[in-house]
C-alpha cells in the first residue's frame, strides 16, 4: 500500500511538472507520423489533409535567414490556404540555446525546425526530433539523409574564399590554403567568430594531407595574419564589396552568388579545388502537436517545388535534379558527423589557436 501511494504521489509530481504529458505527446506524434509513412498516395493525402485542416498552423523554428525562409512560407500557405506557419528565425547558436531552454522549461512547442547539421545532431541526442519518412526522401542521395531517419537536408552551405574583384585580381587571388600566409594578406583576411564547421572540416582535410602537427602549425601561422574578425557570414560579405577589407577565408558560396547577382564586386575560389561543406537539414520535432501540418510541410521543403525555390534563393539544394552547376568541377568535403562525440574540443582548439574577436 505505501508503494502505490509513493507511486502515485511521483506520478502527481510529473504531471505537475509537465513531464508525463511530454511524453506522452512525443508518443502519439511518433504513432500518426508512423501510420502516415505507411500510407500511399491519395489515401496519405486524404488523411493529411484531414489532420491538417483541423491543426491549421504549425510553428517552424529556423537558422535560415528570414527572407528566404518567407519565401518558403508564402508558396506553401499559397498551395494549403487553410494553414498558417509561424515562423521564428534566429542564428544557429541562439536557436539552439533557445531550444534546449524551452525544452527544459517543458515549453517547447515547435512542429518544425531548419537548421545546421551540427545542431541537429545535438537535438537529436537531446531526443527533441523526431522520426518521419517522407515520400520525397527517395529523390535523396544517402548523402543528403540523416541515417537514423530523423532530418533531410534542405541545402549545402559550401564554404569558400571569397575575394573583392576590385582590390584582389584572378591572377593574384589565393588558390591554397599555404597562399593565406603570404605576408600581403596580413590584417586583410575576415574570418567569422564561430566558423567551426569550416575549422573542423579544413583541419582534417590538412591532416590527411599533411599530417596532424603540420595541420595545427598551419592554423597557428593563420592566426598571426591578424586576422579581421566579424560575426556574421552575411555581414562579412556586404563589408568586403564595400572594400573594407579584400579577403574572406570562408564565405558561403550562396552569401558571394547573391551578392554578386546585385552588381557587388565579389569572386570566390575553391581552395585547391576542394570545399568544405555542411547541410542544413528539415526535421520534425518531438514536441509539438500540429503533426499532420508538419508532415505536409516536410515534403514541401524536400519536393521539387519547395527546392526549386531555394534555388531561386541562390542556395544549394540537396536534391539532384534541382542543383546548381558552378560546384559540380569541385570535391566537396562533407562534415564528418563522427566529429560530434569530441566536437567541444575541437571549438576549444580553434578559439585557443586563432582566439577569435580579439
Amino acid at each position: 500500500m505505501l508503494r502505490q501511494r509513493v507511486l502515485v504521489s511521483l506520478v502527481s509530481l510529473l504531471i505537475q511538472a509537465g513531464f508525463l504529458s511530454t511524453i506522452g505527446l512525443a508518443q502519439t506524434r511518433d504513432a500518426v507520423l508512423r501510420g502516415v509513412a505507411k500510407l500511399q498516395g491519395s489515401e496519405r493525402e486524404a488523411r493529411l489533409l484531414e489532420g491538417a485542416r483541423k491543426e491549421g498552423s504549425l510553428v517552424w523554428y529556423s537558422s535560415t535567414t528570414a527572407e528566404d525562409s518567407l519565401a518558403v512560407v508564402r508558396k506553401f500557405e499559397a498551395k494549403y490556404p487553410f494553414l498558417r506557419v509561424q515562423h521564428l528565425r534566429s542564428p544557429s547558436e541562439n536557436m539552439l540555446n533557445r531550444i534546449l531552454t524551452e525544452a527544459r522549461a517543458g515549453s517547447f512547442k515547435a512542429d518544425v525546425l531548419a537548421m545546421p547539421e551540427i545542431e541537429m545532431n545535438i537535438l537529436f541526442r537531446r531526443n527533441l526530433l523526431s522520426s518521419y519518412l517522407s515520400p520525397e526522401q527517395e529523390n535523396y542521395p544517402p548523402e543528403m539523409k540523416d541515417p537514423r531517419g530523423y532530418w533531410t537536408g534542405m541545402y549545402i552551405s559550401a564554404w569558400v574564399l571569397a575575394y573583392n574583384t576590385k582590390l584582389v585580381s584572378s591572377q593574384v587571388a589565393p588558390r591554397s590554403y599555404a597562399d593565406l600566409l603570404l605576408p600581403k594578406w596580413k590584417g586583410g583576411i575576415a574570418l567569422d567568430e564561430e566558423p567551426y564547421s569550416w575549422f573542423v572540416t579544413s583541419l582534417r582535410y590538412l591532416e590527411r594531407r599533411d599530417g596532424k602537427e603540420a595541420a595545427l602549425d598551419y592554423f597557428k601561422r593563420l592566426a598571426r595574419q591578424e586576422i579581421q574578425w566579424r560575426k556574421g557570414h552575411s555581414l562579412i560579405g556586404q563589408l568586403m564589396a564595400a572594400g573594407e577589407f579584400p579577403l574572406a577565408a570562408e564565405l558561403q558560396v550562396h552569401t558571394v552568388e547573391r551578392l554578386k547577382a546585385q552588381g557587388a564586386p565579389l569572386e570566390w575560389v575553391p581552395l585547391e579545388g576542394v570545399i568544405p561543406i555542411h547541410k542544413v537539414g528539415i526535421a520534425i520535432t518531438s514536441g509539438g502537436t500540429n503533426t499532420h501540418a508538419s508532415a505536409l510541410f516536410y515534403d514541401f521543403i524536400l519536393s521539387r517545388a519547395g527546392m526549386e525555390i531555394i534555388r531561386d534563393r541562390r542556395r544549394v539544394p540537396t536534391r539532384p535534379d534541382v542543383t546548381v552547376p558552378y560546384l559540380k568541377p569541385y570535391r566537396l568535403l562533407p562534415f564528418d558527423p563522427q566529429v560530434m562525440d569530441d566536437f567541444d574540443r575541437y571549438v576549444a582548439l580553434f578559439r585557443d589557436i586563432l582566439k577569435p574577436g580579439q
